[in-house]
């Protein structure tokens, strides 16, 4: 009776630890040759082992062990979605390598949103509101101290890289003359951090507002506020939106009167890109037009998944130089690179819980950012949340077991 026992403390403690870490990308970089594009390494292309992929594995070791329930719809879906996705690397002239990165990353991160699938929500949900809450709040204190200091705090333990208001090409904010640094925490971008604090925060919400309300209203406050520091215009944006249907009048009238204050940073924000910042618009543009071209040449399995960057290389010129990234579109992105097979593994994978209706304004956040950038599909904390959210939109049904 003591080896299950101890079994399910230790299942309970990595499942804390993958919530608390689910932002952190300190892991290790392998540079093979394909990782590689006009001799610069990029890191979406290079297999890497995280902190994080080492407790999801053993995590997955000792659910396993356990002969433990297993949700029959969400490892059904997540079997197609990766056939989908793997079908695309015979597409002629992919990049294979490059492909199996990404399918590894993958199959990590969607065993983690299996095993949230199989949990009862109501037996896990201490675990899941403290792992989570606590984690939204590290990387908001941490954002607001490189914000302060206009450089990195030094928590290069949790992935934190290492940069300042002077480095060249850094993401910063031009207020009337005056640049600010625009808060990284342990993401790769601000725009990551920003879409990852709310859709992070709507969660958590939805989960457990009001039962939890005195101390979620803070965690809400220390991610809205990071969110105004990012200035994202698009996660600012389905900030507004979602607290406009989720607040009730009083509320409201107080959401009003602080996009009133703040309208003089906003209206710079958004009117910029119609004038010095319009090279982000040119940029998604170009993002657009090059994906849509190589889906009309291959429609069926695309040019190979994760095959974006090095088949569009020599086409991505827009700006002081090239802009190696893939497209920020998370639909015309899965297109592009794995056809019209892999986009039906990508719209049914997430298609199932939207249609039947369960978490929707989450759901409509993660949709609507995607429509701006790729991160879901190509960075480790975006499609850890998308399948943690998965996870939980299928918990929340009741489905057979295998």
């Amino acid at each position: 009776m003591q080896k299950p026992v101890k079994l399910k403390n230790l299942e309970k403690a990595l499942f804390f630890l993958t919530l608390l870490l689910l932002p952190t990308q300190l892991g290790r970089h392998f540079w093979l040759k394909f990782s590689f594009v006009y001799s610069l390494p990029i890191d979406y292309l290079a297999p890497t082992i995280y902190f994080w992929d080492i407790l999801v594995i053993i995590l997955a070791v000792v659910y396993i062990a356990q002969k433990a329930y297993i949700n029959r719809l969400a490892i059904n879906l997540f079997y197609f979605f990766i056939l989908t996705q793997a079908v695309s690397l015979f597409s002629s002239g992919a990049n294979i390598g490059v492909g199996l990165v990404r399918i590894e990353q993958f199959i990590i991160a969607g065993f983690f949103g299996v095993y949230i699938a199989s949990q009862k929500l109501k037996e896990v949900s201490r675990i899941f509101y403290w792992g989570l809450t606590l984690c939204v709040l590290a990387e908001a204190v941490l954002a607001v101290g490189q914000f302060i200091k206009g450089a990195t705090v030094g928590f290069w333990i949790l992935g934190e890289r290492t940069f300042s208001l002077s480095t060249p090409g850094i993401a910063k904010f031009d207020f009337y003359g005056r640049d600010f640094l625009r808060p990284y925490s342990t993401f790769p971008h601000p725009n990551v951090l920003a879409g990852f604090l709310l859709v992070a925060s709507l969660s958590l919400y939805h989960l457990f507002y009001p039962s939890m309300k005195n101390f979620l209203i803070w965690t809400f406050f220390a991610s809205g506020l990071v969110i105004l520091l990012t200035v994202s215009r698009s996660a600012i944006f389905i900030l507004f939106i979602s607290s406009l249907v989720l607040l009730k009048n009083r509320g409201r009238l107080m959401l009003a009167i602080g996009a009133v204050a703040l309208l003089p940073i906003l209206y710079t924000r958004y009117f910029s890109l119609l004038t010095f910042d319009n090279l982000a618009l040119l940029r998604r543009e170009e993002f657009f037009q090059i994906a849509f071209k190589q889906w009309v040449e291959n429609p069926i399995l695309g040019i190979g998944l994760n095959n974006f960057i090095p088949r569009a290389a020599d086409l991505l010129l827009t700006g002081p130089s090239r802009f190696l990234q893939p497209a920020h579109n998370i639909f015309l992105l899965s297109l592009s690179e794995t056809g019209l097979i892999g986009t039906i593994g990508l719209i049914g994978l997430i298609g199932y819980p939207i249609f039947k209706k369960r978490f929707s304004i989450i759901w409509g956040a993660i949709i609507f950012l995607g429509m701006f950038d790729h991160y879901f599909l190509t960075l480790p904390q975006g499609y850890r949340l998308l399948f943690l959210v998965w996870g939980l939109t299928i918990a929340s049904l009741k489905v057979k077991a295998v």
